[in-house]
């Protein structure tokens, strides 16, 4: 690790019978992280030229290369220092070293997943020893191997500040490493390209480090439960009150359609579950609502909520097989049994990824960073808590009474909720124009109508109104057209992951953000993404209205919008460095760089009090 100006020193050939007086040109690809407590990405091409000579004076970088020389490490065999392990509690004793130590030592392991280095380290001096506790990292503890540590020992920030450095094995002897359990952390701190610009963590900003199990399934729980609320979730609801009063008609039906939309929402919870760890065991930096930045499953949704839509209205049923039904079965509530409960929980999990409900965002930031099993249960609690209500609604036979008896109101009622799902639909259009070009939005379009003709040649069939053969098979062939057109306009997509510039907001990107902490300017950052729900009702009538962009104007901040509506991996490595997994994530940095982080929900008047406090 490294602070401030440092040098990586190596030798470059270049190639023979290069002429002397001539320039080599040489460019690079540097890519780094700066850290403080959690990492944060960058990266900047380079380009130069040197000139090829037989001898050189002496470069203005010469002292640098002087200054590292004296700082490498030296690489020592001792037999006093040792290391003893017990469980993943790891202490390494100094003793009769010829270099002393006076204020700090520190081990920089050398290999990956020895250390779990976002634990905090502990030094502690008895007499002439001084020890060093560890954290010992989850795959070290279980390595069949024979332990030892490979790294760098700095004492005293090294040979240019007086301590000393070296590079050692340590043989790692089991033994009782007693009461050296690290102390909690309450905050979290990071920096944005720049080591000045820290950030701590608020009453909301729950880290990783800081959250316990039992804390992050809690909130999950309570996350789920709100989650029912929450605008993202509507379209969906309508189809489940329509499945609980045609199931009150039936003995047993009720408990049984509860059942099956529960396990429906698990085992969706527990798929988006796996795929999250999957792509993070692959290196993939993914987050909640992953799936939402593939302009193929934006494209899909929206043709699924259009033939939604084509139902509730009348236009069709969903039917085993068309000329089944005849026009009086067709007009009553189709039975679609536990199957429709099933994948209307599935469904239901789908269209919930866009919104972030409160509580949830540090409970599925810690889930991504722990193990399989710990993840999986924060997931299962998430999914528990939205599908509770429903289920106890239905094991509880006297509320049904309060449900209304089935009608032709529910034909009526269904008709009504094709309006918000319809809605949903061309929310999913818009959404997708943010990701794609032209060609690609025209031929979603021309799919969604496709679609429509063909469905609606369909229900001509089921309520005997005729045959509608031609069209049918022609809106069923066009819509695989337009599909394969999908395909060609989608390769080519819009870039919106900076965000679109807006008055008075630029695009975010770590450096802008140093660069305009370092200016003095108090910062305010938008994590945000179009097909965040939670996140266009912030903007809307808390973050974007004239009275909150007047009080950014007079205390001088600096706006930066960070859209993630399509994936941007140093976007997701920088809300996981904060312990969210998605969007919203709203920053606020002082003018010392110090950032607080703002709920996921906000009023007006609670964001206008946030900006007042953080910037004085």
């Amino acid at each position: 690790m490294y602070s401030g100006e440092a040098l990586l020193p190596f030798n470059l050939d270049i190639p023979w019978g290069t002429p002397y007086g001539t320039s080599g040109r040489i460019s690079a690809k540097v890519e780094w992280l700066a850290c403080k407590d959690v990492c944060i990405p960058g990266e900047a091409e380079l380009k130069f030229s040197v000139p090829v000579r037989v001898a050189s004076e002496p470069s203005d970088a010469a002292p640098l290369f002087e200054k590292t020389k004296r700082n490498t490490p030296e690489t020592v065999q001792t037999d006093r220092i040792k290391a003893v392990m017990e469980e993943n509690r790891i202490r390494i004793d100094f003793t009769q070293l010829a270099g002393k130590i006076d204020k700090t030592v520190a081990f920089y392991p050398v290999e990956r997943n020895v250390i779990d280095l976002k634990e905090p380290t502990r030094i502690e001096k008895s007499g002439g020893s001084t020890s060093l506790y560890l954290t010992a990292h989850k795959k070290f503890v279980e390595s069949k191997e024979t332990k030892a540590l490979t790294g760098v020992i700095v004492a005293d920030d090294g040979p240019l500040a007086g301590g000393w450095a070296i590079q050692t094995t340590l043989p790692v002897a089991a033994g009782e490493v007693a009461g050296i359990a690290p102390a909690a952390v309450s905050g979290t701190s990071t920096p944005v390209a720049d080591t000045r610009i820290t950030v701590q963590a608020g009453a909301e900003g729950l880290s990783s480090v800081s959250m316990s199990v039992k804390a992050a399934v809690a909130f999950a729980f309570l996350g789920g439960l709100i989650l029912n609320l929450m605008p993202c979730v509507f379209p969906v609801l309508s189809l489940k009150i329509l499945q609980l009063v045609d199931g009150s008609r039936r003995k047993g039906s009720l408990a049984l359609h509860g059942a099956m939309f529960t396990a429906g929402v698990l085992v969706c919870m527990l798929l988006l579950s796996g795929a999250l760890m999957v792509l993070r065991g692959v290196g993939s930096a993914v987050g909640w609502g992953f799936q939402l930045q593939s302009p193929w499953v934006v494209a899909v949704l929206a043709l699924l909520f259009t033939a939604i839509t084509m139902n509730l209205i009348g236009t069709f049923e969903f039917t085993a097989a068309s000329h089944l039904a005849d026009s009086r079965a067709a007009r009553e509530l189709p039975k679609t049994g536990p199957a429709g409960s099933f994948w209307t929980g599935v469904l239901a999990v789908v269209v919930a990824s866009p919104c972030t409900a409160p509580f949830m965002g540090a409970a599925l930031g810690y889930a991504v960073t722990q193990s399989t099993v710990t993840a999986s249960a924060v997931f299962l609690a998430l999914g528990l808590g939205m599908a509770l209500p429903w289920l106890i609604l239905t094991l509880v036979p006297v509320w049904t009474r309060w449900l209304p008896k089935p009608g032709p109101w529910m034909v009526r009622f269904k008709q009504i909720m094709a309006i918000p799902m319809a809605a949903a639909a061309l929310w999913l259009v818009w959404v997708l124009s943010r990701q794609v070009n032209g060609y690609g939005l025209v031929a979603v379009l021309l799919a969604a109508g496709a679609l429509a003709a063909c469905l609606w040649a369909v229900g001509r069939e089921q309520y005997g109104r005729g045959e509608a053969t031609v069209l049918k098979y022609f809106g069923g062939i066009l819509t695989l057209v337009c599909v394969g057109l999908i395909a060609a306009g989608l390769f080519d997509a819009r870039s919106t992951a900076s965000g679109d510039a807006e008055d008075g907001w630029q695009p975010w990107s770590p450096e802008a953000v140093s660069e305009a902490v370092n200016g003095g300017s108090p910062v305010m950052v938008d994590f945000t993404a179009a097909w965040c729900v939670t996140c266009q009702y912030n903007k809307a009538t808390a973050i974007r209205t004239d009275k909150s962009e007047a009080v950014m104007s007079r205390l001088g901040y600096k706006r930066f919008s960070a859209d993630w509506t399509s994936r941007d991996e140093t976007i997701t490595k920088t809300l996981n460095s904060f312990g969210r997994t998605g969007v919203p994530l709203y920053l606020l940095y002082n003018t010392k760089g110090k950032a607080t982080i703002l709920p996921e929900l906000l009023t007006e008047d609670a964001f206008i009090k946030a900006l007042e406090e953080n910037a004085n």
